[in-house]
């Protein structure tokens, strides 16, 4: 799928996108200062401007942005909107902003670079009583049977089996089992009532600990196997305006994520069947690796997102704040390439100066490394000599 088919397609999800502009036009007021972080085609960016907004900042790091402006110019948005391609916190907004605009959430809602970016909005682009769209989140979590998922997970046809083409898969069941992953649901594959795990509002920096951490339990009105967990969040996008990414619903852009039992879990009627998810801490506070368990009737099966992480003890070190990190071939070019990147080069020569110092590369590999060390990090992509 093309970058333009992704974007033009998100514009056929109608109940999301008059979700997202009811509650922008209840949250914009007249003379607004409003930031939209990730635009793509400038939708809700338009939508603050016809709620009164004073002037829009609409932010994406995609060239996606320059569309938007397209559309922007034949639609008279030109003298409210200011479309900038980049990354927060490396663009600078003239104005703190009334009012932020963010939907790029993760399918378990946080993941650690949208916290970091969420605390970012928050500290240095928004002002004191920042309004944001959406205000809050709920992170919900139910139990599911599906042979459908399973497969989705699994990948086989057999779920019986891990014998496929004569050869025994087992050692890499471990991993797809404990890898959290989105999977489209439908609502039949719950087999009790959802609950809320946490809760999340996003004009304050968010507390990780507080969506990603929670016990559910209920008591099965029927026999069957468990075979995990479906994980799914609702927005609160203003006061009263709610959007569910629930299995079922209308797709949104996040996904359903599900949490295996592998084995599935056994449980009678009448039994309590009890869950907990919770996730670890980094360094920086940011979410960790997920864990999650389930238990019924004295049975336990649990699961761990690290477990999914193929990796030695020579792989772990290198990521320890301890480790003395070294450039290797490419890290070597790309810095190369940075450093003579003064505002005075152009590509071309940036290239040629590249080929005298790395002689084994043709005059095609040294364009292609350029591009690729540049890409997102220069102000323009046209260089000018005088």
């Amino acid at each position: 799928m093309s970058m333009m088919q992704h974007y033009r397609g998100m514009l056929a999800q109608e109940k999301r996108i008059e979700a997202f502009r009811r509650a922008i036009h209840a949250v914009v007021r007249p003379g607004d200062r409003v930031l939209e972080v990730g635009t793509g085609l400038g939708t809700f960016a338009f939508f603050a401007a016809d709620a009164g907004a004073g002037r829009v900042w609409a932010v994406d790091g995609t060239p996606i942005v320059h569309v938007a402006k397209a559309i922007g110019v034949v639609n008279g948005y030109a003298d409210r909107i200011e479309f900038l391609r980049g990354w927060i916190p490396r663009l600078t907004i003239p104005e703190r902003c009334d009012v932020v605009i963010f939907e790029d959430f993760a399918p378990r809602l946080l993941d650690a670079g949208n916290v970091r970016l969420l605390e970012t909005l928050l500290r240095d682009y928004a002002v004191g009583e920042v309004r944001t769209v959406p205000c809050r989140a709920r992170l919900m979590l139910a139990p599911i049977r599906s042979d459908r998922v399973r497969r989705a997970v699994l990948s086989f046809a057999d779920l019986d089996t891990e014998v496929v083409y004569g050869i025994d898969w087992s050692p890499s069941r471990e991993y797809a089992v404990n890898a959290p992953v989105s999977v489209d649901m439908v609502s039949d594959d719950l087999v009790a009532d959802p609950v809320a795990l946490g809760e999340v509002r996003f004009d304050r920096a968010p507390d990780p600990r507080a969506a990603l951490h929670g016990t559910a339990e209920w008591r099965m009105d029927r026999a069957g196997s468990i075979d995990g967990l479906a994980l799914w969040f609702d927005l609160e996008l203003a006061p009263g305006e709610w959007l569910s990414n629930a299995p079922g619903a209308e797709p949104g852009s996040w996904g359903n994520t599900v949490l295996m039992a592998d084995p599935p879990l056994s449980v009678g009627v009448g039994e309590v069947l009890r869950a907990s998810v919770g996730s670890s801490a980094s360094d920086d506070g940011t979410p960790g690796w997920l864990a999650w368990s389930l238990e019924a009737g004295g049975r336990t099966v649990q699961g761990n997102e690290f477990a999914a992480a193929p990796a030695s003890l020579h792989d772990l070190a290198g990521l320890s704040p301890d480790a003395v990190p070294r450039l290797g071939r490419h890290g070597a070019l790309e810095c190369d390439v940075l450093s003579l990147t003064d505002g005075a080069r152009t590509m071309g020569e940036i290239a040629e100066a590249l080929r005298g110092a790395h002689p084994e590369l043709s005059s095609e590999l040294a364009q292609r490394e350029v591009l690729a060390a540049l890409q997102g990090r220069v102000e323009t992509s046209i260089a000018n000599k005088v």
